[in-house]
């Protein structure tokens, strides 16, 4: 685990391979959204308005690879009560069609029914724009 502040996030080496599932877990405000930015964004390199998903469930991203576009899916479910209201959405067909990256802010709900490729816990620590940062892979 190492820590980062916020204008330093970008030195945070994270190994996406493609299929993959991330999960991001953390306290409110620990980080989740920025660093979902700093994946779609710079990582990606998809040039949208990356906005927080967290009243819309999920947002959606084009980005083309080989003249082909693929979708690049953010979700954050931290309003959702259970795994039945994720299901109730069909956006398990999303998951189990996966064929680029899907960042996931709280997944506890679908937790038993999906692991993650990687996963990324973000710890608050003494000081505001400072995080604790450990990055697991499962490939």
């Amino acid at each position: 685990m190492q820590k980062y502040v916020l204008n330093e996030i970008k030195k945070l080496k994270i190994p996406l391979n493609k299929p993959n599932i991330v999960f991001l877990k953390g306290d409110l405000w620990a980080w989740k959204t920025t660093l979902s930015k700093y994946i779609i964004w710079d990582l990606l390199w998809v040039k949208e308005d990356i906005t927080s998903p967290t009243y819309t469930y999920y947002n959606k991203y084009k980005w083309i690879l080989d003249w082909k576009e693929i979708d690049i899916y953010h979700f954050d479910l931290y309003r959702l009560e259970n795994y039945d209201e994720f299901f109730a959405i069909w956006w398990e067909e999303i998951l189990d069609n996966n064929n680029w990256i899907i960042l996931i802010e709280w997944p506890d709900i679908i937790s038993d029914y999906y692991n993650p490729d990687l996963l990324i816990e973000i710890f608050k620590t003494e000081k505001e724009e400072e995080r604790e940062i450990k990055i697991t892979s499962f490939n």
